[in-house]
């Protein structure tokens, strides 16, 4: 971090940071930049107006870690006015953000990974950016492990049904046809009708973005408000 960042820092004053703005698709930015020492957590984008703050997520935090602690942001927002800055607030200080354009190719493997992961815990709101910054984290996405123990997800007459009763707020889907997501729209619940005995819910599904929710997807994951699930099949 140069000198005048820190005099910033020092001085109560918002610190100045470069950055780098990832524009990989109308109104959905990945801003990366280097995090002060204090490790300010973000907050909201409080300049310019009309951007949300959609998730965030730190990367470098090891003492191994050749560039230090960095920031990403995902952003909902015209890319055209971020090019002249943002404005970030934390809670520690505001920090204001001066991004340089990059390519996709300034995410490194493991901040890709991060950054799927985020965006799977994300909420509802992230649904669509999920859709719009997918090409970022597709190979991120699809390498996720799948634990043994996973609930599974299966096509049955009228539609998917998921084990367990952990009901999701959304599934992010593979079939034929491509990658897809849905929101969860209702869950009804049900015992001893599958042959595993185990309880069952039959989903209702909205499409979101991508392939529609038909025939039994190759991979699928179970969205939820702090977290995310590798369903098996």
């Amino acid at each position: 971090m140069n000198a005048a960042a820190l005099s910033g820092l020092s001085s109560g004053a918002p610190a100045s940071l470069p950055g780098q703005l990832i524009e990989a698709a109308p109104d959905a930015c990945v801003l990366r930049f280097p995090l002060p020492p204090s490790l300010p957590i973000p907050l909201y984008v409080s300049a310019p107006e009309g951007v949300r703050l959609v998730t965030w997520v730190l990367d470098g935090l090891g003492a191994g870690a050749a560039e230090g602690p960095v920031c990403l942001l995902v952003l909902e927002g015209a890319g055209a006015a971020l090019r002249d800055g943002v404005t970030v607030a934390t809670h520690f200080r505001d920090l204001a953000v001066q991004p340089a354009p990059a390519w996709a190719d300034a995410l490194s493997a493991a901040e890709r990974i991060l950054l799927a992961r985020a965006l799977l815990s994300a909420g509802t709101a992230g649904l669509a950016p999920l859709g719009r910054l997918f090409g970022l984290v597709e190979a991120a996405i699809a390498a996720l492990p799948v634990a043994e123990d996973a609930p599974d997800l299966t096509d049955e007459d009228g539609g998917w049904s998921l084990g367990g009763t952990a009901v999701p707020h959304g599934l992010l889907f593979r079939t034929r046809a491509g990658w897809g997501c849905a929101r969860v729209a209702r869950s009804r619940l049900r015992f001893g009708n599958h042959p595993s005995k185990h309880p069952r819910q039959n989903l209702t599904l909205e499409p979101v973005w991508g392939a529609h929710p038909e025939g039994l997807p190759e991979r699928s994951y179970a969205l939820s408000a702090h977290g995310f699930t590798a369903l098996t099949r």
